[in-house]
């Protein structure tokens, strides 16, 4: 009985490893360098310490949300919570972005 029981123990293990590393790729901003990328920044701040001077931020395309609101306006700010495209100017958008912990970027679908 110990041993099937260590079995159990393990095959959780490995699959709270396999969900936590899946978890991973679901943060909206992700930081890049010449090795590869981590997709675990749920604020833009966070990735840019991140990445510091080796590296560089962008926007997880797999985990960003539809825009809400008028998707018309030019520029979006996209947290870990949304995407909201409705601002007409780019210095608007960024002081947006930075207050919320976002990143300002130009609506891909107008």
């Amino acid at each position: 009985m110990a041993r099937g029981s260590r079995n159990l123990g393990f095959l959780v293990a490995a699959m709270a490893l396999i969900q936590s590393s899946t978890d991973v790729e679901t943060a909206p901003f992700c930081a890049v360098f010449s090795y590869g990328k981590q997709c675990f920044y749920f604020d833009m701040d966070g990735c840019r310490r991140a990445a510091g001077d080796s590296g560089a931020c962008v926007i997880n395309q797999d985990e960003v949300r539809q825009p809400l609101g008028g998707s018309g306006a030019p520029f979006c700010v996209v947290t870990s919570y949304a995407t909201q495209c409705f601002y007409y100017d780019a210095a608007t958008c960024r002081q947006a972005a930075t207050t919320s912990g976002g990143a300002c970027v130009v609506n891909s679908n107008r």
